[in-house]
C-alpha cells in the first residue's frame, strides 16, 4: 500500500501542559505509519476548515482525527486503508470501537498489554463493513482523490454524516480505543461517598470542574477546587464558586473545608504524605478526605506484573 498519509487532527492548549496528553499524543503517533500532521489548535486565527484546505493533500489518504487521545494497534490503519482499497462505493470508513463492538467479542480489557491482545484478536475477525450509525467520528480515513470532490463542512468530523450510508462504514476488523475527553471525567460514581452534611468542598486536580459542580448539584454546598493546568482551569471557573490555578504543594488557602476530595491524583506525587500533610490543614474540625486512587492489586495488573509488564497509560483503560 505505501500511500502517502497526511493525518489532520486538533489539539488544546492543554497539551502543551499536561504529561498525559502528550504520552497520547506520542503512543497514537508510534500507531501510524510515517505521515504529514496538519494540527490545528485553538489559538491559530485561521478554522479548522481553512487550515486544512491550505495543507490540503492531492494524493495518499487523509485520517482525520478528532483529538489524538486514542490507543491504536498498529495493525488498525492498514487494514482501514484495505477497506477503500477493497471497495470503491466507500469513501470513508470508520474503526470499531466500543460503541459498536458485539458480544462475541466483548472488550475485556484493562491495560495496554490486554488491549494489545484484545486488538489483535479483533483484527482476525471478518474484514466485512458495518452500516454507519451516524456517530461524529472520534476518527476517520478517506482518501484525497475522493475528498477532491466533496466540500469539507465548518466541522469537518460531520463530514460522513454529509454522505449516504452506503459510502460511510464501520471496518468490523479494525479497533480503536478513544480515552474521550481526559478532562471531562464529573465522577459522579463517588457522589455517594461525599458526606450529605458537607457545607463546603474542595476538588484537588478538579479538572474542568465536573466533580465539584456535580456535588453542588446535589447538595447545594460551596464548591471549590485547585488545577494545575491553566488551560483546563478557564473552564472550571465557570461553574466554581472559587479556583486556584497552580502547584496545590505551594498554595497558601487560608479558607476550611468540610471535605477535600483528590480523585485520581495522589499516584501523580512523588511523595503523596506531602500533599495529606498539607490538606490536612485546610479541613475543618470534622471535616473528611475523599481519596480515589488506581488499584494495584487488581487481577490484571498482576497478570501484567506475571508477564514482565508494567506500562504507563495517559489514563485508565
Amino acid at each position: 500500500m505505501n500511500q502517502i498519509l497526511t493525518v489532520f487532527t486538533t489539539i488544546t492548549a492543554s497539551y502543551a501542559d499536561s504529561d498525559e496528553l502528550q504520552l497520547c499524543l506520542k503512543m497514537f503517533s508510534d500507531a501510524l505509519p510515517p505521515a504529514n500532521w496538519v494540527i490545528h489548535t485553538p489559538d491559530m486565527l485561521v478554522t479548522a476548515q481553512a487550515l486544512f484546505q491550505q495543507n490540503k493533500p492531492t494524493e495518499g489518504y487523509v485520517l482525520f482525527v478528532k483529538e489524538p487521545a486514542l490507543l491504536m494497534d498498529k495493525q488498525t490503519y492498514p487494514l482501514l486503508e484495505k477497506h477503500l482499497i477493497n471497495d470503491s462505493n466507500v469513501i470513508v470508513v470508520l474503526p470499531s470501537d466500543r460503541c459498536n463492538i458485539n458480544n462475541k467479542l466483548a472488550a475485556n480489557y484493562y491495560t495496554l498489554r490486554g488491549f494489545e491482545r484484545y486488538s489483535g484478536d479483533f483484527c482476525k475477525q471478518s474484514d466485512g463493513n458495518l452500516p454507519y450509525d451516524g456517530r461524529e467520528p472520534w476518527l476517520f480515513l478517506i482518501s484525497a482523490k475522493n475528498l477532491k470532490h466533496l466540500t469539507l463542512p465548518e466541522n469537518p468530523f460531520s463530514l460522513p454524516a454529509q454522505l449516504t450510508r452506503e459510502q460511510v462504514v464501520i471496518a468490523m476488523n479494525a479497533y480503536s480505543h478513544p480515552f474521550f475527553n481526559y478532562y471531562d471525567e464529573s465522577r459522579v460514581d463517588l457522589l455517594p461517598f461525599v458526606p450529605i452534611s458537607t457545607q463546603s468542598l474542595l476538588d484537588v486536580g478538579c479538572s474542568r470542574g465536573g466533580f465539584a459542580e456535580a456535588v453542588k448539584t446535589k447538595l447545594h454546598c460551596r464548591v471549590s477546587g485547585i488545577e494545575l493546568n491553566r488551560h483546563e482551569a478557564q473552564s472550571a471557573e465557570k461553574v466554581l464558586d472559587r479556583l486556584w490555578v497552580g502547584d496545590v504543594l505551594s498554595l497558601e488557602i487560608q479558607e476550611r473545608f468540610d471535605c477535600i476530595s483528590c480523585l485520581d491524583v495522589l499516584e501523580h506525587f512523588a511523595n503523596p504524605q506531602q500533599l495529606l500533610k498539607i490538606i490536612r490543614h485546610w479541613l475543618t474540625p470534622n471535616g473528611r478526605v475523599l481519596l480515589n486512587v488506581p488499584n494495584v492489586g487488581f487481577w490484571a495488573i498482576v497478570e501484567d506484573l506475571l508477564a514482565g509488564r508494567w506500562d504507563y497509560v495517559p489514563v485508565g483503560i
